[in-house]
């Protein structure tokens, strides 16, 4: 699935981040009681501190997951951790965590293919 992005403009007040309005393919794979979940899902939105979802499996506030997406004109993928944090029908909030070195470097990456947009 291609992916597309646009940009917003202006950065709404009260927003730590300027968002990014995109389409592409998201795989969530959430592990609970020893279970593994993946899940495709569409991602729709995002900026520096997370990204929304679009899910038709139902997700519950503070999930934790492991989120793989492919930013649009952009190469590899970016493989981050993240936290359910809001929904609205199958609009799902994700923040996004980096708790080893490994994480953090990834949202280093990602940080920089923003600027990189923000340049363009």
């Amino acid at each position: 699935m291609a992916t597309e992005a646009t940009f917003d403009i202006a950065t709404p007040q009260g927003r730590r981040w300027r968002r990014y309005q995109f389409t592409a393919p998201v795989r969530l794979t959430i592990e609970k009681s020893k279970q593994r979940n993946v899940i495709n899902a569409r991602g729709s939105r995002m900026n520096e501190g997370g990204l929304a979802v679009h899910a038709d499996t139902k997700l519950a506030i503070g999930d934790e997951t492991e989120i793989r997406f492919l930013p649009p004109h952009f190469y590899p993928f970016v493989r981050l951790r993240g936290v359910i944090r809001n929904r609205a029908g199958d609009l799902y909030g994700v923040e996004f965590q980096a708790t080893s070195a490994a994480e953090k470097e990834q949202l280093a990456l990602f940080r920089r293919i923003l600027a990189r947009w923000d340049g363009a």
